[in-house]
C-alpha cells in the first residue's frame, strides 16, 4: 500500500483556484489547513490510476485510486508547519512541504514529490476513466 501511495504522490497533475501570476505560496500551518478544507486532491499514479485524497478536520487523511487501494491514515503540522502523513500499518511518517503556485499545487519530501488537483468538495465521483 504504502508503495502505491508513494506513487500516487509522485506523478499528479494540478490545478487550484488562485490569483494569475502569484509568486508561489507556501501552503504551512493554518494556510495548509485552509486551503484544504473541504476539498479534495486529485490526481493520476505513475501506474495511470486516479486517485483521491482527503485531509480531514481533527487529522484523519484518506486515499482511493480506480485500482481499489484504499487507506487511512493520520496528518499532523511538524514544528515547521508542513505536513506530516502516516499511513494505517506503517510506522513510516512522511512529511511534505506543499506549495501553491498559480494554479497548481505541488508537495516535495524525502519519500517523493508530485502534484494534484483541487476539485473543491469531497466526492467521488473522479474515479472514472476521463473524468476529472
Amino acid at each position: 500500500m504504502a508503495a502505491a501511495l508513494l506513487a500516487a504522490l509522485g506523478a499528479a497533475t494540478a490545478v487550484a483556484p488562485t490569483a494569475v501570476n502569484a509568486a508561489p505560496e507556501a501552503l504551512r500551518g493554518d494556510r495548509f489547513i485552509t486551503v484544504m478544507a473541504d476539498n479534495t486532491l486529485s490526481g493520476e499514479t505513475e501506474g495511470g490510476a486516479r486517485f483521491d485524497m482527503y485531509f480531514l478536520p481533527g487529522g484523519q487523511v484518506t486515499y482511493r485510486d480506480s485500482a481499489g487501494e484504499d487507506d487511512r491514515g493520520r496528518w499532523r503540522l511538524d514544528d515547521a508547519g508542513d505536513v506530516c502523513i502516516t499511513w494505517s500499518g506503517s510506522d513510516q511518517e512522511d512529511c511534505f512541504r506543499v506549495t501553491l503556485d498559480g494554479d497548481a499545487v505541488s508537495w516535495e519530501g524525502k519519500s517523493g514529490s508530485g502534484r494534484g488537483r483541487l476539485r473543491g468538495g469531497i466526492t467521488g465521483g473522479t474515479l472514472e476513466a476521463g473524468s476529472g
